[in-house]
């Protein structure tokens, strides 16, 4: 799957925002700290449903009687962020499971691609946290939105 992440060029990504390092992300070899690229796409996913209406996706789904719970994350590096450089989080659902979808965020520096990051989330019922199937509107809206069709299980 790796290769398929790496693909996508910024072009194809919607939801961009730039950002600039911050001392605190950094580690003793001047770089960003790994952990910190989590962060990073929380960053996106928060802009990403932004642009669908919502700045989280905990109020998206409430008005379904539902909500999401990351299930699985999978990192590839490609080049290190350093102190003070302006990067891009880019954010795009690459994947609809029947109860689950895929969002990819790849972090660059000007063109070049610093990282991609794709995060699973199941798809619940609020109430019993069971998983339910998405809803086709969520399905057809995001279909709508994107540049890039993701794809379908």
């Amino acid at each position: 799957m790796t290769g398929h992440r790496s693909a996508v060029p910024l072009g194809d990504f919607r939801v961009r925002e730039v950002i600039r390092v911050r001392f605190n992300e950094i580690d003793g070899q001047n770089i960003v700290f790994n952990g910190n690229y989590l962060v990073y796409a929380d960053i996106g996913v928060t802009e990403y449903f932004r642009a669908l209406g919502e700045g989280q996706p905990g109020p998206y789904f409430h008005q379904y009687g539902t909500d999401i719970r990351e299930t699985h994350c999978e990192i590839d590096y490609h080049a290190p962020a350093r102190l003070d450089e302006l990067i891009t989080i880019a954010a795009r659902i690459s994947r609809f499971g029947r109860t689950s979808f895929t969002l990819h965020c790849g972090i660059f520096r000007d063109e070049e691609r610093l990282t991609d990051i794709e995060i699973s989330y199941a798809h619940v019922d609020s109430d019993s946290g069971q998983p339910t199937p998405l809803p086709g509107t969520f399905i057809a809206e995001v279909r709508r939105f994107e540049m890039r069709t993701p794809l379908q299980d």
